[in-house]
């Protein structure tokens, strides 16, 4: 079984149930850490090394929903589900994750209230290491310079993390959102430290595919962060393995012309069987087409055939093949 760190969906829960965390005072680092990319990584591995060389616990206090989407009433696409960035804060080697709601009490909370009431007061914290040019509470007031300030007077020493930059562009969760919503795979996977993928459970379709030859595991992309509209060539981990197949990422125009949220489309190759209600990781390698609208079933079917014949020899290109996936993932 896979590491997998304590974890708490709120402050009170922490308060019952965390007891030996906080009696152990822990190193402690808080951000929305959307995407878990190669700067969160870098933080993330910081924050556990001085929690071991001071024998405690590392602590991740995070979010559900994006701190900016509260604070501007924007809706701000996220690069992981809630699941998805559990997991991946735990492969980092953090023992404990706070994932709170992001509500209006917190948005009010000054810097020094959310220290002293959040950070020392549940967490009981002895250390607490911020991200480079992080801002913490009401009006962003609390840089690292107050809080270093604030934290000499609660015994919590402040520390900061680096910079990180690739390819001399600044490390951010904005910035892969963007790289995705372009389709560039490439610079996504740079940043990220791993390829593009959306995790989602498989939801109920009309089965339409199925009466083509084309069965697809539908996953629902609200909330999400996504690539343009489009066909695309993936690879799909499934009960613990990793399987090639063709997705679509779109409103579907030709079978529901009034559908208006896209949706995540996955035919694997090679495989029969019921994947309802499944956890899915669909992680995107090359782009094939944009979404378009056919005159008819017919037509698709023959498109998609089309498809799947260019994704097996592209996926073949780049290696990628179900044993070198496999392989892959055997190694990490």
């Amino acid at each position: 079984m896979p590491y997998r760190a304590a974890t708490f969906t709120s402050l009170d829960d922490f308060r019952e149930r965390g007891g030996r965390i906080a009696q152990a005072r822990p190193i402690v680092s808080v951000g929305s850490f959307d995407g878990v990319h190669l700067g969160h990584q870098y933080l993330l591995n910081q924050l556990v090394e001085w929690s071991r060389r001071e024998q405690a616990p590392a602590v991740v206090v995070t979010f559900k929903t994006h701190p900016r989407e509260v604070m501007t009433g924007r809706v701000m696409p996220s690069l992981n589900s809630s699941e998805h960035k559990l997991r991946l804060l735990s492969k980092a080697g953090v023992d404990a994750i706070v994932m709170l709601e992001f509500d209006d009490r917190l948005q009010k909370l000054t810097a020094r209230e959310f220290m002293e009431q959040c950070i020392r007061g549940v967490l009981n914290a002895r250390g607490m290491l911020v991200g480079f040019n992080n801002h913490i509470g009401k009006d962003r007031e609390g840089t690292y310079v107050v809080l270093r300030e604030f934290g000499a007077a609660m015994d919590i020493d402040v520390r900061e993390s680096e910079r990180i930059e690739v390819s001399g562009e600044a490390m951010s969760s904005s910035a892969i959102r963007n790289h995705v919503a372009a389709g560039d795979f490439h610079w996504a996977r740079k940043m990220l430290g791993r390829a593009y993928s959306i995790v989602g459970t498989v939801i109920h379709g009309d089965q339409r595919g199925r009466t083509i030859g084309f069965p697809t595991a539908n996953i629902d992309l609200l909330g999400l962060a996504s690539p343009p509209l489009g066909v695309y060539g993936v690879r799909v981990k499934h009960d613990g393995r990793w399987l090639v197949g063709a997705a679509n990422i779109g409103t579907r125009p030709t079978v529901d012309p009034s559908r208006r949220q896209p949706l995540l489309e996955v035919h694997l190759l090679d495989f029969n069987g019921d994947l309802y209600g499944q956890e899915l990781e669909v992680e995107f390698l090359v782009r094939v087409r944009a979404e378009q609208k056919f005159d008819g079933l017919a037509q698709l079917k023959t498109q998609l055939q089309q498809d799947v014949d260019t994704i097996r020899r592209q996926v073949a290109e780049t290696g990628y093949d179900s044993n070198a996936a496999n392989h892959e993932l055997e190694q990490s």
